[in-house]
């Protein structure tokens, strides 16, 4: 198999996404594995290089390098630096470039023509999630571990966290984007957060037979993948819990979800989770709940465009930095919120991210 470099941003640097032909299909490898394949600015542009080049392709499949995640999030601690340290090669302009340049390609990467198909193996958080979720063909492994836990970072649930979390069953999409809590394997199958199952040994016994599909004929890729899934694959982990996550974390509000754990007729899980909730950013918990909320109604378009708005409103705020520096930077996990009590923070404020940007560019996609 003939491995090809695309040249990156810098010359001097090396690539950070390798691709290769397999048969009629191309094979894309995000390449940095010793930071979990966390996406930046010059990985999005080789891969929109790369896409420029792709529309011949029966199908692209998209992995990540070094066989423990598929993609861990936005290189997040690079846009803090070009908050606190800017420089020449981390300008503060970067925090708006990043996740324009990143929604851009989500949207890019779910409505290609070829046949997208996210090897969900490893690691998938964040940006990753933006990356593989709007796939029409999502494959998990025993080793995926999927995750938003943007709330703890004073972040929130983007790259069309509004779409495909209020579609899912259960009220999962609320728990998973409120509380942060991890799905592994089997699970994002069973939550309907990936669309096949597959063994990690498989993974290149399957990525050559694919390359055998002529066309981009999406059937043709998914009755493949179906020959390498087990006739059985491991049960639900948290099967048992639906019956307290959807009580639990239904409401019209995020005070009636409150109210409804505080009152919960299974205590422990509902003291657990109010335990995990006020652990959270409290901005952040009331914006990822009116985002999931008013992201049941709208497109991943427009839900990729409200993603945009938000974030440059956070981008403008101290939550985000505050998140960072304490999470991952200092890692003392004693952050200093700008609000002290989600349930006290006007609506009227809320509403203020997701307004139309005035002053400023549009996400145009």
């Amino acid at each position: 198999m003939r491995l090809r470099l695309i040249s990156a941003m810098f010359s001097s640097s090396p690539s950070q996404v390798l691709t290769s032909r397999v048969g009629s299909a191309l094979n894309i490898k995000l390449n940095r594995p010793s930071q979990l394949n966390a996406l930046n600015l010059p990985m999005i542009a080789e891969l929109n290089q790369i896409l420029d080049q792709a529309n011949s392709a029966s199908c692209i499949i998209l992995s990540g390098e070094g066989g423990k995640a598929f993609c861990a999030g936005g290189d997040i601690k690079t846009l803090y630096f070009a908050k606190t340290q800017p420089s020449e090669q981390n300008p503060p302009s970067a925090l708006k470039q990043f996740f324009f340049d990143e929604y851009k390609l989500d949207y890019r990467l779910a409505t290609l023509k070829p046949v997208l198909v996210a090897l969900m193996d490893g690691i998938v958080m964040g940006g990753g999630v933006g990356m593989s979720i709007h796939a029409p063909v999502r494959i998990a492994t025993e080793k995926s571990v999927f995750a938003m836990p943007e709330a703890k970072l004073g972040l929130f649930t983007d790259v069309g966290g509004g779409y495909f979390l209020s579609r899912l069953p259960h009220r999962l999409g609320y728990y998973l984007g409120l509380s942060g809590f991890r799905l592994k394997g089997a699970d994002l199958v069973h939550a309907g957060l990936a669309d096949f199952y597959v063994q990690s040994s498989e993974l290149q016994n399957l990525i050559s037979k694919i390359g055998t599909v002529q066309s981009q004929n999406l059937n043709d890729v998914k009755n493949i993948v179906k020959q390498f899934q087990p006739n059985q694959i491991p049960e639900f982990t948290i099967k048992q819990q639906l019956q307290n996550i959807e009580p639990g974390y239904s409401g019209e509000s995020l005070e009636q979800l409150f109210k409804n754990l505080q009152n919960h007729q299974n205590q422990k899980f509902g003291q657990d989770n109010l335990k995990i909730l006020k652990e959270q950013c409290p901005l952040s918990l009331r914006i990822i709940f009116e985002q999931i909320k008013r992201g049941q109604k709208l497109d991943l378009r427009e839900n990729l465009k409200m993603d945009y708005r938000i974030v440059r409103r956070i981008m403008q705020g101290t939550d985000f930095f505050e998140g960072v520096k304490q999470v991952l930077v200092d890692k003392n996990h004693v952050p200093t919120w700008q609000f002290k009590d989600a349930l006290t923070i006007p609506q009227s404020e809320v509403d203020k991210y997701f307004a139309v940007l005035e002053n400023e560019e549009e996400l145009d996609i």
